[in-house]
C-alpha cells in the first residue's frame, strides 16, 4: 500500500489532517501528518527566524527518520511549496506530489507573489505584528458545519510572515516526479476562486493531472473518507498504492530484511 505524507498550510497543523490520516489507515496505508515548526502542538516554537528553508527541513527529517521511501507528498495550500522543496531535494525518497488548494512554487518568488495577495483568506493583510500574520476567521475557510467551524477556530494561530514573504530558493526537481493537483469547488471568495483557477490551470502547463473535488474547501476536516479516497485514488495513477484489499501496510525493505534475519534466528 502506500505511504503518505501529509503536510499543513499557513496558520493550521498537523491536527488538520487527522481525520483524514484514520481514514487513510483504515483503507490499509501509512499516513504520516507532521506539524512544521511554530505551528499546532509547536507553537511553543515560534520565533522570528522561523523560514520556509526551516519548514522544509522539519518534512526532510521525518523522511529520514522514519527511513521512508517513495511517499507521497499531500501539501495544502502553503504545504505545496514544502512539498514542492523536499521533492525537489529529496527526489530519491519522494514518489510523487498531489497539490491540494496548493500554490505552485516558482524560484525566486514568494508565496505571496505566487498566490496573489487577495486571493489566499487574508494572508497578505499587514495587521498583526511585524514578524506575524494573523490568523483569519474560520468562516473564510468555508466551512458550513458549525461544530466544525468552532473547532477550528480555537486552532487557528498566526503565522511567521517570513515564510510567505521570502522568495522560493528551490529548482524545479520536483517537476520530474508524478504529479497530482486537487482543486475543491465550494463555498470561497471570488479572489480565492481566482487564485486557485490559476494555480490549477498552471499545474494543466506542467502535465499534471487536475481534478475538481465538490466538496468545498478543507476536504480533510469536512469529508476525510472522501479525501482519503481521492488520495488513494491519485496514489494508483502514481503506481504507489492500490485499491484496498489488505490487511495492512507493505512492509519497507528494511522490515523485511529484519523479518528474514529473525526467522534465521
Amino acid at each position: 500500500m502506500a505511504t503518505f505524507v501529509l503536510i499543513h498550510g499557513a496558520f493550521t497543523g498537523g491536527w488538520i489532517w487527522r481525520r483524514t490520516a484514520r481514514a487513510l489507515t483504515k483503507l490499509g496505508h501509512e499516513a504520516f501528518r507532521p506539524t512544521l515548526t511554530g505551528c499546532g502542538e509547536r507553537s511553543h516554537m515560534l520565533r522570528p527566524e522561523i523560514s520556509l528553508s526551516w519548514h522544509v527541513e522539519d518534512v526532510a527529517q521525518l523522511l529520514f527518520h522514519e527511513d521512508l521511501e517513495r511517499a507521497i507528498l499531500v501539501g495544502h495550500g502553503y504545504g505545496s511549496m514544502i512539498a514542492s522543496a523536499v521533492a525537489h531535494r529529496h527526489g530519491g525518497k519522494v514518489g510523487g506530489v498531489v497539490h491540494l488548494d496548493g500554490v505552485l512554487p516558482e524560484r525566486g518568488a514568494s508565496f505571496l507573489d505566487v498566490a496573489g495577495r487577495t486571493g489566499m483568506r487574508g494572508a497578505g493583510r499587514q495587521s498583526g505584528s511585524d514578524w506575524l500574520v494573523p490568523a483569519p476567521p474560520a468562516e473564510s475557510f468555508g466551512l458550513t458545519c458549525r461544530e466544525l467551524a468552532r473547532w477550528l477556530s480555537v486552532r487557528l494561530q498566526p503565522f511567521p510572515r517570513s515564510c510567505l514573504t521570502a522568495p522560493y530558493p528551490y529548482g524545479r526537481r520536483d517537476r520530474q516526479l508524478p504529479g497530482v493537483y486537487l482543486r475543491t469547488v465550494g463555498t470561497v471568495s471570488n479572489a480565492e476562486e481566482s487564485a486557485l483557477k490559476a494555480q490549477a490551470a498552471k499545474a494543466t502547463l506542467m502535465k499534471m493531472r487536475v481534478a475538481e473535488l465538490q466538496t468545498g474547501p478543507l476536504p480533510m476536516v469536512s469529508n476525510p473518507g472522501r479525501m482519503a479516497k481521492v488520495l488513494q485514488a491519485a496514489a494508483m495513477e502514481m503506481g504507489l498504492g492500490s485499491d484496498g484489499g489488505g490487511s495492512g501496510v507493505t512492509p519497507r525493505k528494511n522490515d523485511r530484511s529484519c523479518a528474514r534475519q529473525q526467522g534465521d534466528a
